[in-house]
């Protein structure tokens, strides 16, 4: 038996063909039609599915089920989405049922960021313990928590919304959501930048940052290489950054107690120069026994945690 999984963004989709234990077997993208309400990005997604799995000679009657990965809020039960502006759809969309009918297949869907976490955990920097987290740090905060072997949902899907965690008590920033402080201002490639130019114009620290930052052309890579380099302007906002993250892990240590926090992201590739960072914060406040054992690491599936984590609902769900 094969398990078909997607990963749909909303420039990509990227699929895949891959074994019961979850060994990626072949994998491809398409370009993600957001045209026209985003109705053709289900029936592409099929289409693919099928042209690509006759080329490689995988037998479709021999497809166990169907996972998709999905940018926007998911209810788990229901198999539906509630809104997902990056694919241009809007109010609720009853996707499992829908890909249901298209293939005649078992679907199961999720929110990407949990099916990040749950790739992680399948297969990557989780090493297959039953209590995982993942902070996903990109353009924004994604989140996932895996309490006993399952994914938090809640009940109309936002468990696991980390990125939306009350941080900054300050409430700085306007975040996507309306609110402000939450933690995805101040710890996200976007919240580096934010800070930046917050601090600078507050602390007037020299730096090596100076041109970009008047210039407006600051990006999070350039504040992350300049304080390994040493900068102590760079250095400062990265301390914060890490200050944030800490508190937010340290909530979560004494909510579902995870063996491995896991940072993925385009921001985790500072590697464990932010970990350090964030070590000597979350372990200066936090509940002194939920400390032992647990391990904040960075990702290791990259761009592929999605698909395997789409797959996992399949295999943990579909018997």
């Amino acid at each position: 038996m094969i398990i078909l999984a997607a990963d749909i963004g909303g420039t990509t989709c990227k699929l895949g063909v891959l074994s019961e234990e979850l060994t990626i077997l072949h994998k491809w993208e398409i370009p993600t039609q957001t045209d026209d309400n985003g109705d053709r990005i289900l029936r592409d997604v099929y289409e693919s599915f099928k042209k690509n799995a006759a080329h490689k000679h995988y037998d479709m009657n021999e497809v166990k089920g169907i996972g998709l990965g999905i940018p926007g809020p998911v209810d788990f039960n229901k198999g539906t989405v509630n809104g997902a502006i990056n694919l241009n759809w809007s109010g609720i969309k009853h996707v499992r049922d829908e890909f249901q009918r298209i293939s005649g297949k078992p679907v199961m869907i999720d929110n990407d960021a949990n099916l990040a976490t749950l790739g992680e955990k399948f297969k990557g920097a989780g090493q297959n313990e039953p209590d995982v987290v993942c902070l996903t740090l990109g353009t924004g905060v994604g989140g996932g928590i895996i309490a006993n072997n399952e994914l938090v949902h809640g009940h109309n899907g936002c468990g696991g919304e980390l990125g939306h965690f009350r941080v900054d008590k300050k409430e700085r920033f306007l975040c996507n959501c309306g609110h402000r402080g939450c933690l995805e201002t101040v710890a996200s490639a976007t919240g580096v930048i934010n800070l930046t130019y917050h601090y600078y114009q507050e602390l007037q620290f020299s730096t090596v940052l100076k041109e970009a930052i008047e210039q407006k052309e600051v990006q999070a890579k350039m504040v992350f290489d300049a304080a390994k380099e040493g900068d102590e302007f760079a250095t400062y906002v990265i301390r914060k950054v890490a200050a944030h993250l800490a508190y937010a892990i340290s909530v979560i240590s004494v909510m579902t107690n995870p063996k491995y926090v896991i940072i993925g992201g385009g921001v985790s590739k500072a590697g464990h120069f932010l970990i350090q960072h964030i070590e000597e914060v979350y372990e200066s406040m936090t509940f002194k026994p939920a400390l032992a054992g647990t391990k904040i690491v960075t990702a290791e599936l990259g761009n592929d945690a999605g698909m395997i984590g789409a797959a996992g609902l399949i295999k943990q769900y579909v018997k």
